[in-house]
């Protein structure tokens, strides 16, 4: 089966048989169990370190620079020289010693390493990249696997950290702040290992120039990342927000009147949508198999968050709040869009494409939490902050209009011409 499905790409690289999407499988769980964890933790320990709101928002966008940079790195790597397998096993055993230092650092000092620690965990694309390869089965299944165990292991993350945040407060700087070094360090050693195991996908091919990837050439997969970081970022605006959110209004009176620190309230909110979200996974990668389906629910989820943020700012009640955000809508808009600029792409550039669109995610997150810390910074109601969000999600789901409009995917996929997806997707 090609990458596709049915459709068998003769230009790809031939495949190792060593490889097992089990392993690929288990090493993203694995990884995505730390970052659930730092989800969980990272907004509320800036504030307790005397971060305020401005870093407590930050915290979570700003690192995306450095894995929006690290995501293309990764991909160009992985176009360049094949490698899948060695590069993510070093990325994630070298995000072992940063989170060691985690408690002896201040709010900025704690800033700054997970900004390096970001761009290290940026080579998890190189598993996506995987997926797509993946002929034992179609690239929108892997990918919609691939959801389930991000999902799982943050999720696993959540629930491993909730004991440990218990109490009236969370210092890094205490048994406790140890105890959650010690789970972010095993997950991420032990996702090397899993990763170690996996093989990989495709031959390593000769270090050569990789073939041309630009705008030009690739405009499909260029326009659909730039539509993806404008949802991205209007999103990140409102799911930034909430955080700060939580911690200075909603959670005064508990968790559905159950007493409850903000700390251990957010990680039940992050338990309850990572539930969701697996549950919904296996789900996206059937409803991005074929091409005109996937494009129109880029749209159509576009308009979705729309009504998200704006049923916030209407109804700002912890019900209201709680179930919107714990709505599934980011994992089928994750696999349509990463499924779409596959297909769109020569194997050769799989892994740039790949990488352009992960990129394309954690630009929106940058961009978007840094809007959210500057308006709250400068006292503007979070009703106005999601109002701010669903007006910019109405308008960037214009942005999906012309890939809607563009021809049907043709019976195969995108030759290996160094033209990319241009030659025969205008």
């Amino acid at each position: 089966m090609g990458i596709g499905g049915a459709q068998t790409d003769g230009a790809a690289s031939p495949p190792v048989d060593r490889f097992s999407f089990s392993y690929t499988f288990g090493g993203v769980w694995l990884a995505y169990a730390g970052y659930g964890i730092l989800l969980a933790v990272l907004p509320l320990a800036e504030l307790a370190e005397g971060g305020g709101p401005l870093l407590a928002t930050l915290v979570v966008g700003a690192p995306l620079l450095a894995q929006t940079v690290s995501s293309w790195g990764w991909g160009w790597l992985a176009d360049r020289t094949g490698a899948r397998r060695v590069p993510l096993v070093v990325a994630m055993l070298l995000q072992v010693p940063l989170f060691a230092v985690f408690p002896v650092l201040d709010a900025a000092g704690l800033f700054a390493v997970r900004i390096v620690q970001s761009g290290l965990f940026g080579a998890v694309v190189l598993a996506t990249t995987q997926a797509t390869e993946d002929r034992s089965a179609s690239a929108a299944f892997r990918l919609g696997r691939l959801q389930l165990a991000q999902n799982a292991g943050m999720l696993l993350g959540v629930v491993v950290a909730i004991p440990i945040l218990l109490g009236s407060g969370f210092h890094l700087a205490s048994s406790a702040g140890w105890e959650l070094v010690a789970l972010l360090g095993g997950s991420s050693g032990l996702s090397a290992v899993v990763f170690g195991l996996a093989g990989d996908s495709v031959s390593a091919k000769p270090a050569t120039a990789p073939a041309q990837f630009t705008p030009t050439t690739n405009p499909g997969v260029f326009g659909l990342a730039g539509a993806t970081t404008a949802v991205s970022s209007v999103r990140y605006i409102a799911v930034t927000a909430i955080p700060v959110y939580l911690a200075s209004s909603l959670g005064n009176h508990g968790l559905f009147g159950i007493p409850a620190n903000t700390t251990v309230q957010l990680a039940v909110w992050v338990a309850v949508s990572s539930t969701l979200n697996l549950l919904a996974s296996p789900f996206s990668g059937r409803w991005a198999e074929t091409s005109q389906t996937r494009r129109r629910s880029l749209l159509a989820f576009a308009l979705v968050y729309s009504v998200i943020w704006t049923a916030i700012a209407v109804s700002p009640t912890y019900p209201v709040v709680f179930a919107v955000w714990s709505l599934p809508v980011a994992v089928f808009f994750t696999v349509a869009g990463v499924r779409e600029a596959a297909f769109l792409s020569a194997p050769s550039q799989r892994g740039r494409a790949v990488g352009l669109l992960t990129a394309a995610f954690n630009l929106g997150g940058l961009v978007g939490g840094v809007v959210a810390g500057v308006l709250l910074a400068r006292a503007v109601p979070v009703q106005t902050v999601f109002v701010v969000a669903a007006i910019g999600s109405l308008l960037a789901a214009l942005l999906f209009l012309p890939g809607i409009l563009r021809r049907s995917e043709p019976s195969g996929p995108v030759p290996e011409t160094g033209q990319g997806a241009s030659s025969s997707q205008k």
